[in-house]
């Protein structure tokens, strides 16, 4: 099947998300944007698969043996060991990429299109969802353990209910992400919880972290004196102006220099590092660490003790929301459909792509993800190198039949452990997931830690110490997965990302735990193609929306603040002023959704269903299926074409 038009503003390949911010940027101002991907599924690296989807990609990966292995893979050295079977082992070789079955998204398309449920499956999804989803946090209470015994066949049938992230990352309540969320309207696609936990390495354990001064004047591993120096630290930070020459003053100092200069003990410094500053870098200037310590205390009581909120099913859900987004205001997406070679004028001049169905494009601009840099000639001035700046980061997934350390609140947590000698050479950063967030089945937890690869280059061997150390011995592990993805430990500039004429690639994931690298990036990149832009316009209320010119009447649509604006695919309940329009539960109809797949999904953790006009589908081959609205410009209005 050919794609229709032929010819666009942007073209943008890859579906990670910073590409999906830059897509639904590009169209927000009204230019016209084709955005490809090769995989059937959206995310690249920052996709969640259930744990059976995981298993069917990387055997599928495992057989291919074609020329899909020109892309850079973004995961590498897959082991995934079922336990409940002895050890059953399936691995993927470093050179070799994994991906979704052509067989799962037909499935998907299928079921997508019949809306098919299946009542024997236990279904999980928003149904779960209420109003305490965002809660006040307090100090956690030790809870009894609830015994469950584990079949082999029952955890068979709980793999399609357990989810994994790829590159989970968090938010913080008053960050970036929220941010853009809010100030975009694209807070109607996402739902968040707030995280319940956090936890600290302290004396080769794993420690509450105290995140408010309530909890360090109450912490039993803190000196009276070190209470007092860990407030007078946090209110000197807060009371610092970015702007001001005190701040200037430590442009040369390090973060070394900063905690002697306040007295800070080794305890301390150890704290602070674990659990305000967060970073896997060794090296910190004493700039950076104000600025860290300054946001995380910002963001401080907005939705409980812990300044972070997480993305319910995954941070998976945040590429497919830009996409919805991009796609309401007329990006046209086609999945499974790679590029064969960027095409140019003879003075060297980009002026399309050549599809892999031998289809060529034409476009202005390109964007292209860090698994298609190969696409950029040798001869192109800046062109990327594979590995450069990048770094290697293990991963290691635990399903397990219960938390860490049980408490009433550990549906999410935290975990930030320092080196600590031979076990860990680096910081790791980590995070264990209960029922509540949607990743793992009920009666289970997840654990995802990852650090820094070592001498050996395995994943495995890297992390297998680690889990050792924090896994107690009467914890039942029920499934291994460890891989190895790219990441890098800096942002470059925007400067340095402009290659041949108009064509921009865009950098592999910063190794922390936020967003703000990935938006900044997006930034400069969408100011570089169109200076002078609005980036990220906010999408119009459905008030705004003048009916008149759609032929239909605004008295057709009632309660129009609960249902959303005709063709959207929003949140049932408008966020109020501040929110970030993250606690609402789904009415009962609402299309706009994130649902549990059904028996026989493709296993991706959301599936659009019928009538959703937001997320546009794609099937096998490059079919697409475009949203009926379109931005019309001059006055800003969003105009429907057709009725969803």
């Amino acid at each position: 099947m050919e794609i229709s038009p032929t010819s666009y503003d942007v073209v943008v390949i890859g579906t990670g998300l910073t590409e999906c911010i830059i897509s639904a940027s590009c169209s927000r101002i009204g230019k016209t944007v084709l955005h490809l991907d090769r995989e059937g599924f959206y995310g690249e690296q920052w996709t969640s698969f259930t744990l059976r989807g995981l298993e069917r990609w990387a055997e599928e990966r495992n057989e291919e043996q074609d020329s899909r292995l020109k892309y850079s893979p973004f995961l590498r050295n897959v082991t995934m060991m079922n336990l409940m079977e002895g050890v059953e082992e399936k691995e993927v070789g470093e050179e070799q990429n994994v991906e979704t079955a052509d067989c799962e998204t037909k499935e998907m398309e299928k079921i997508a299109d019949s809306n098919v449920q299946h009542p024997e499956d236990e279904k999980i999804g928003n149904d779960n969802v209420t109003d305490n989803n965002i809660c006040d946090i307090g100090t956690p209470v030790e809870v009894p353990r609830k015994e469950k015994k584990w079949s082999c066949e029952e955890f068979e049938k709980a793999k399609r209910r357990i989810n994994i992230d790829i590159t989970p990352k968090l938010c913080l309540s008053d960050g970036p992400m929220v941010n853009l969320l809010r100030d975009s309207n694209c807070s109607r696609y996402m739902e968040f919880k707030a995280v319940n936990r956090s936890l600290i390495s302290h004396d080769n354990d794993l420690i509450t972290a105290p995140c408010n001064r309530e909890e360090i004047f109450n912490s039993k591993k803190l000196k009276v004196i070190e209470k007092r120096l860990m407030m007078k630290f946090i209110t000197y930070v807060y009371q610092m102006a970015l702007d001001s020459d005190e701040f200037d003053g430590l442009k040369n100092k390090t973060d070394a220099d900063l905690y002697k200069s306040q007295k800070l003990t080794d305890n301390l410094v150890s704290l602070i590092r674990s659990s305000l500053v967060c970073s896997v870098r060794t090296s910190l200037s004493a700039q950076d660490v104000i600025t860290t310590v300054k946001k995380y205390i910002k963001s401080v009581g907005i939705f409980g003790s812990i300044p972070y909120i997480f993305p319910i099913y995954g941070s998976g859900e945040l590429p497919q929301s830009f996409a919805r987004f991009s796609a309401v205001f007329g990006t046209v997406f086609v999945l499974d459909m790679g590029v064969e070679e960027l095409l140019y004028e003879e003075e060297g001049v980009f002026k399309g792509v050549k599809l892999s169905n031998g289809q060529e494009i034409t476009a202005k601009y390109c964007v292209i993800s860090p698994n298609y840099t190969f696409l950029v000639p040798s001869s192109a001035s800046h062109a990327p190198s594979s590995s450069s700046g990048r770094v290697n980061v293990s991963n290691a997934i635990v399903v397990t039949d219960r938390s860490l350390k049980p408490s009433d609140k550990d549906d999410i947590t935290t975990v930030f452990m320092l080196p600590t000698g031979s076990a860990t050479a680096t910081p790791v950063i980590g995070y264990e997931f209960g029922p509540g967030s949607f990743l793992p089945a009920e009666d289970t937890h997840l654990v995802h830690l990852m650090t820094q690869e070592g001498t050996v280059g395995n994943p495995g061997a890297d992390l297998t110490p680690i889990l050792n150390s924090i896994i107690p011995e009467d914890i039942t592990c029920l499934y291994k997965v460890f891989f190895t993805t790219s990441m890098t430990l800096t942002r470059d500039k925007g400067g340095e990302r402009r290659l041949h004429g108009n064509v921009v690639h865009t950098s592999v994931p910063v190794f922390n735990n936020g967003y703000e690298e990935c938006i900044a990036e997006a930034r400069d990149v969408f100011e570089s193609l169109f200076p002078g832009e609005v980036f990220m316009e906010a999408a119009p209320n459905p008030e705004d929306i003048k009916w008149e010119e759609m032929g239909g009447d605004e008295d057709d649509v009632k309660n129009l603040d609960d249902v959303g604006a005709r063709g959207d695919v929003g949140m049932v309940t408008t966020p109020a002023e501040g929110d970030v329009g993250l606690v609402t539960t789904p009415a009962e109809g609402d299309v706009g959704m994130v649902t549990t797949p059904a028996e026989g999904d493709v296993d991706m953790v959301t599936t659009p269903v019928e009538g959703d006009v937001g997320m546009v589908t794609a099937t096998s081959h490059g079919g697409v299926t475009a949203p009926p609205c379109e931005l019309v410009s001059g006055d800003g209005t969003l105009n429907c074409d057709d009725e969803p």
